[in-house]
């Protein structure tokens, strides 16, 4: 299998601080080498700001820019795109890269301690990566985001959130009251200690293969997108914003399994590792985990 390793070295439109070291250090970990043990052939792309930083949205966009080039020319040469980023809202430049080639109908798995669901309106900090999965939805800065990286809003009923434990206020009332299907973090605990994870994906598979009419059976295309801090903090301590209570390293990875099993998943983004914050190198560990137990299922299946 051909994958395109594209590593987007940003935290909100900064270049190489915080979260935006993560990819870098991903690579130099072995990432790629790592990938190309497992028989794929890699090709690592990295993105850079085209313009002069002036403001965090605009500066997004603009790395979302050249994300939406490199996923659209991955898809375009038959290879997988697979990103690597500091922050979550590198999502709008994926969606928008799989609309460009020919993967609109994607569903969205999204896995994360945190909403993602804020808006302009509902935010307690004014915090621009609390906001990147309403911003994919058409809820905050619509304009911005149609003009700029000229995408659709992905409709909401193609979501699934899974993994939420830290939310505002009314970012949470937000998402509950949408159309996106939530598992909340308790539950999802509760299930993957219980091995009873499957059902969820099940239901979620139905609905995706009604919705883009496939026959019974066929695997609806998936973006799997994993924060890292979805993992408890034992698990993953280097990350911005750790909270309790989050799948431990081997339950994401059954997770990864179980969705695999049910879904075509067509492009992979894994964000916001902090690397200073991972003094014991775990965190690095679960992520590099996550890309190859991906990679691993994209053998082609007898």
């Amino acid at each position: 299998m051909r994958i395109t390793l594209i590593a987007v070295p940003y935290d909100l439109g900064r270049a190489d601080v915080g979260s935006g070291r993560g990819p870098g250090v991903y690579l130099d970990a072995g990432a790629a080498e790592a990938l190309r043990a497992r028989g794929h052939e890699v090709d690592v792309v990295g993105v850079r700001r085209a313009a002069p930083f002036r403001n965090e949205l605009d500066a997004v966009l603009d790395v979302d820019r050249g994300v939406a080039a490199a996923v659209a020319e991955a898809l375009r040469d038959g290879s997988f795109p697979l990103v690597v980023a500091g922050n979550c809202n590198v999502t709008l430049g994926v969606r928008a890269g799989l609309q460009r080639g020919g993967r609109q109908e994607a569903s969205l798995l999204w896995l994360d301690a945190h909403g993602d669901f804020n808006t302009p309106d509902t935010t307690e900090s004014g915090y621009l990566d609390g906001m990147p999965l309403a911003m994919l939805c058409g809820r905050a800065h619509r304009d911005a985001v149609e003009q700029q990286l000229v995408m659709a809003p992905l409709a909401e009923a193609a979501v699934l959130h899974a993994g939420g434990r830290d939310f505002d206020r009314r970012e949470r009332d937000s998402l509950l009251a949408s159309a996106v299907r939530v598992i909340e973090g308790d539950e999802l605990l509760r299930r993957a200690a219980q091995g009873a994870l499957a059902p969820l994906l099940d239901g979620f598979a139905a609905e995706r293969r009604v919705a883009t009419g496939l026959e019974p059976g066929e695997a609806p295309p998936l973006h799997l997108h994993v924060d890292i801090d979805v993992l408890d903090p034992s698990a993953a301590p280097g990350v911005t914003f750790p909270a309790p209570n989050g799948l431990s390293a081997g339950q994401l990875l059954e997770l990864i399994d179980l969705v695999r099993e049910r879904f075509d998943v067509v492009a992979l983004t894994v964000t916001s590792f902090t690397p200073e914050r991972d003094e014991a190198g775990t965190t690095l560990a679960a992520g590099l985990a996550v890309l190859q137990r991906v990679a691993a299922e994209l053998v082609p299946r007898p």
